[in-house]
């Protein structure tokens, strides 16, 4: 983990603060996922765990993960094939 990882804000942090959740919808997602643990139901992630009980869209889950996570851009990308000499 690299020190920029280890401050960065986790998906529900962002969501409340976002006002996307409120801090009973969060507290309900993160014991339903911690249950489902318990249950051997697997390991969701928090982000689909909110969506799942509809207190997100998939699409607002997106726009966070981009947020904490902005996807990286490769300078050669969209310059095409480069021609032949």
């Amino acid at each position: 983990m690299t020190d920029s990882d280890r401050y960065r804000k986790m998906i529900g942090e962002l969501a409340l603060e976002r006002g996307l959740v409120d801090a009973g919808q969060l507290y309900e997602a993160l014991t339903y996922q911690a249950r489902s643990r318990v249950e051997g139901k697997g390991d969701k992630l928090l982000g689909q765990v909110l969506v799942e009980l509809g207190f997100m869209t998939a699409d607002q889950l997106q726009d966070l993960v981009e947020e904490l996570y902005p996807p990286h851009q490769n300078p050669e990308e969209g310059k095409g094939v480069p021609e032949e000499q």
